[in-house]
């Protein structure tokens, strides 16, 4: 499976879940039924990737 750069994401209400829809730059689209507790989790994994990217990140005007 080759990666492709994201261009549209979007959630929307599905029942009692949630439809995640993603769009490639390429014009691929995938999407994908989450509930709650799922989209949770997805959400606390984000929150954690940036928070530690943002930690890695040099105070501004210094060079690495």
């Amino acid at each position: 499976m080759m990666t492709r750069p994201l261009k549209r994401f979007a959630i929307t209400p599905y029942r009692e879940n949630y439809r995640l829809h993603m769009e490639t730059e390429g014009g691929e689209t995938f999407e994908a039924i989450a509930s709650f507790e799922q989209l949770d989790l997805i959400s606390e994994e984000i929150d954690r990737r940036l928070d530690a990217d943002e930690d890695q990140e040099l105070p501004s005007g210094m060079s690495g």
